[in-house]
């Protein structure tokens, strides 16, 4: 009888193991046991923390691009990672066409492909007609053109 009771022990014990080492917050989500489910928390938890921690090694934008594939093997999963990675857009890139200015002295940058850009900032700092600029994404959905030489004015886009 004792065997019997061993051998169920040792099947639950394997049985709970696999389902606390599950590799992703996606499989976590489907397990069913309350306990089970906060302990696969943990581990995927632990493991981002263990690749966010790592020591920096390369550029910051290959270090940026690797943490990106590390975050996202641990939420989506090691299979769903690779293509939900390759989903994030590259740079915007385009030139200035034409700067204008409204009459209350509003100044509105146009595209080459034809978007405005109306200008937000305070700043006296201008983007001249040619000028080739970056859209860079700020906090709470605000954008900002900065150019080659490192000018960054915050726009709103109409």
């Amino acid at each position: 009888m004792d065997a019997y009771r061993l051998c169920i022990a040792l099947l639950t014990c394997v049985l709970l193991t696999q389902a606390a080492h599950a590799q992703s917050f996606m499989e976590c989500s489907n397990i069913e046991a309350d306990s089970d489910r906060l302990d696969c928390y943990d581990a995927a938890a632990a493991a981002m923390r263990r690749s966010l921690e790592k020591p920096q090694v390369g550029s910051s934008e290959q270090r940026r691009e690797q943490r990106n594939v590390e975050v996202a093997a641990i939420v989506f999963g090691e299979e769903a990672a690779p293509e939900i990675v390759e989903e994030v857009p590259e740079q915007i890139t385009f030139v200035i066409k034409d700067v204008l200015y409204t009459q209350r002295r509003e100044t509105i940058y146009v595209a080459e492909d034809g978007r405005l850009f109306k200008k937000a900032s305070d700043t006296q700092i201008k983007i001249k007609p040619g000028e080739r600029v970056v859209i860079e994404d700020g906090f709470f959905g605000s954008i900002f053109l900065v150019t080659e030489k490192g000018v960054r004015i915050k726009v709103k886009e109409r």
